[in-house]
């Protein structure tokens, strides 16, 4: 039995088939991230590694070419480049398209940990990361608390902001910009160092075993068994003053070979706004998640921060989410727009508000399952996946026209709508599966598209096909039904 025929005769299964499809599309277009670019891994992985103070010669010789000479052996790799300064070696590795990112990451810092043994033994740790696009900042807002010190407002942000933030949904980090860090600063008294016959080297080992906690073990009271630390760090200012340096069998108060006091670490940068110095904030997402919820969440955050602590003052500088709204409505209006003016096109030609309903109704019925594809592919709600369902929407509509019309001519030379339907539609059943296979052969290819760009227009060409591939069920399945119970007799045959 034909697919078309065996729909007209049974119709109840066909409309709950597409009830099924548009309330899980509809569920699915509202749970998608809306992002304003498509979601995007290249495959590149940088090593940094950093020593304070290496000349850029010393990082070449002695970090970069070890570290290059090393990772060549790592497969699917298709450039290496470096960037060596002052105090930092950065390798930059790009790998072939379809790569397995994790496992490469897994590959190049097993050997740079391998590789650690030639490196100098004053270096930082290594750091290996993926280049991520969605790592950018998402949003930016600065902190002004008149009432607070710069080192007590850095540590302000670091302790409570960045905490209350990083608990929102889809908010990856929190980095503060601007501010410095507190330092407890010890100013030596050289005389009085050399009266008492004490050296920076014994207050610096003395500081350094001061200020640790240490774990002891564990011990047995009577049935209870008892955690045992050694706690040595201060808690304040005069418990440092008052720290006792032994030499030569006597004890030196700290206090007595120093001045100690509060101070802050050296600023390594700044912020400025109106140039006016300030401290902000960058937010970033994680790869996966929205702009608009993330933004959502932030001020849902800053408010609560706000509500909180009145005495301070949060000013949102920019929002990626404001552009990615203001995008996704204009596609919407614009989406709309085509629809109804697709309306207004086949009314004029087919000059019957019944055929004309039934083919607008293939417009959203092959749009909204499109969402259940997308979300199955992970796509995203984005400039790109909003474009290609603009671009299609006179398409969707073509298969459905051509099947009213053939119908609709039936009707006029004397069938009835269920007759006209019911051989009309597999008549033509060909023709309008040969023009949807074309459509899909010309975008589907798109996203195959080589390189990184390629990778942008993956979820353009999937969506043309997809939705393109609904009209044609809704053609197939749905139309026939519609047009066969709801087309009227013509007139005069009637």
């Amino acid at each position: 039995m034909k697919i078309s025929a065996w729909a007209i005769r049974n119709p109840i299964p066909v409309s709950l088939l597409f009830i099924i499809l548009t309330l899980s599309g509809m569920v699915a277009f509202t749970r998608m991230p809306i992002n304003q670019f498509p979601n995007v891994q290249l495959p590149i992985i940088t090593v940094t590694v950093t020593q304070s103070g290496a000349a850029p010669t010393e990082m070449e010789n002695q970090i970069t070419r070890p570290i290059e000479n090393a990772l060549t052996g790592v497969a699917g790799i298709k450039n290496v480049s470096s960037t060596v300064t002052t105090g930092s070696s950065s390798t930059t590795l790009e790998f072939e398209l379809g790569t397995d990112l994790q496992r490469a990451i897994d590959d190049v810092r097993t050997i740079v940990d391998r590789t650690r043994v030639q490196l100098p033994a004053g270096i930082d740790p290594p750091s290996v990361q993926r280049l991520d696009l969605d790592s950018a900042p998402v949003m930016t807002y600065t902190v002004d608390a008149p009432q607070m010190t710069e080192n007590q407002l850095a540590w302000f942000i670091d302790n409570e902001v960045s905490r209350v933030l990083q608990a929102q949904a889809g908010v990856a980090q929190v980095a503060r910009i601007g501010g410095a860090n507190r330092e407890i600063v010890v100013i030596l008294d050289p005389e009085r160092m050399a009266a008492l016959d004490i050296n920076a080297s014994q207050v610096n080992a003395a500081l350094a075993a001061f200020h640790s906690d240490n774990p002891g073990g564990r011990a047995d009271i009577g049935a209870v068994e008892q955690t045992i630390r050694v706690i040595g760090s201060a808690r304040d200012i005069p418990a440092i003053r008052d720290l006792t340096i032994p030499v030569q069998g006597r004890y030196v108060r700290l206090s007595d070979i120093a001045e100690v006091g509060d101070g802050q670490g050296e600023v390594r940068g700044f912020a400025r706004l109106n140039g006016r110095p300030i401290v902000a904030i960058q937010i970033s997402k994680t790869s996966k998640a929205s702009d608009v919820t993330v933004d959502a969440g932030v001020k849902a955050g800053i408010a609560q921060l706000a509500k909180a602590h009145p005495d301070v003052k949060f000013t949102e500088i920019v929002s990626t989410a404001d552009l990615t709204r203001r995008s996704f409505e204009a596609t919407l209006d614009v989406l709309i727009e085509g629809i109804v003016l697709a309306i207004v096109v086949v009314y004029l030609f087919l000059r019957d508000w019944r055929a004309t309903a039934i083919a607008a109704a293939a417009m959203p019925l092959s749009l909204i399952p499109t969402f259940i594809f997308m979300a199955a592919m992970g796509f995203s709600l984005n400039g790109l996946t909003l474009l290609a369902l603009t671009l299609v929407i006179g398409i969707l509509v073509d298969d459905a026209i051509v099947e009213i019309e053939n119908i609709e001519k039936r009707i006029e030379r004397g069938e009835s709508p269920y007759r006209a339907a019911l051989v009309g539609a597999d008549a033509i059943g060909l023709a309008v599966i040969a023009t949807t296979a074309t459509i899909v052969a010309v975008f589907a290819p798109v996203s195959a598209i080589p390189g990184e760009v390629g990778q942008f227009f993956k979820e353009f060409g999937l969506t043309v096909a997809a939705a393109v591939t609904f009209s044609l069920i809704v053609a197939r399945l749905l139309t026939p039904v519609m047009a066969a119970y709801f087309l009227t007799p013509h007139r005069h045959n009637a």
